[in-house]
């Protein structure tokens, strides 16, 4: 499904509670540029792709990813579009999938950094939201955040407050149109 370019991402709504004002701009643009390889790794790993040679820098979080990966049935949609034309905002979760065991769908945002934060649940709520739109029957929604060291990941599962997250979004939401959206 594509989405018109005018719609504002998940990331892009919640970006102004996520303040990384006092990191350095070096700092930040190796972060981003990390998160983007470990992701494609991922993805490439998910849907049985072909990947790229792992850099170094990378190996313990695809490391970190693999000892989470048996848990996986079955992929929905791993790095999709997804939009609400109602709502007015646009996502790409990192995969909607079945885990072992459960019936219904799951959708699983992959992390990089050490800390936890709080803008990870209404993201998380937002992108449930839009599969939900599409006819995905997810009941569950959690970050995975991978380690550096390769060690088992750490699983943060919102489910239980996915309707209070999801109303922090809409909240968000609504400011960036107010703000940001020319509305």
């Amino acid at each position: 499904m594509s989405c018109p370019q005018d719609l504002p991402s998940v990331t892009t709504i919640l970006s102004p509670w996520s303040d990384f004002s006092r990191v350095p701009e070096e700092v930040l643009a190796n972060a981003a540029e990390r998160g983007t390889l470990v992701h494609q790794a991922c993805a490439c790993r998910l849907i049985g792709l072909w990947s790229f040679p792992v850099p170094a820098e990378i190996r313990g979080y695809l490391d970190s990813f693999e000892k989470w990966l048996p848990i996986v049935a079955d992929v929905a949609l791993c790095e999709g579009e997804l939009a609400d034309h109602d709502y007015g905002y646009m996502g790409h979760p990192d995969l909607i999938c079945r885990l072992q065991g459960d019936a219904s769908l799951a959708v699983i945002d992959f992390k990089t950094p050490l800390a936890k934060s709080k803008s990870w649940r209404p993201q998380l709520a937002a992108y449930r939201e839009l599969a939900v739109k599409r006819g995905l029957d997810v009941r569950r929604v959690m970050s995975v955040r991978l380690k550096k060291d390769g060690g088992r990941p750490i699983v943060n599962e919102s489910t239980a407050t996915v309707a209070h997250d999801f109303a922090v979004f809409r909240n968000a939401l609504a400011c960036w149109k107010y703000f940001k959206g020319g509305n």
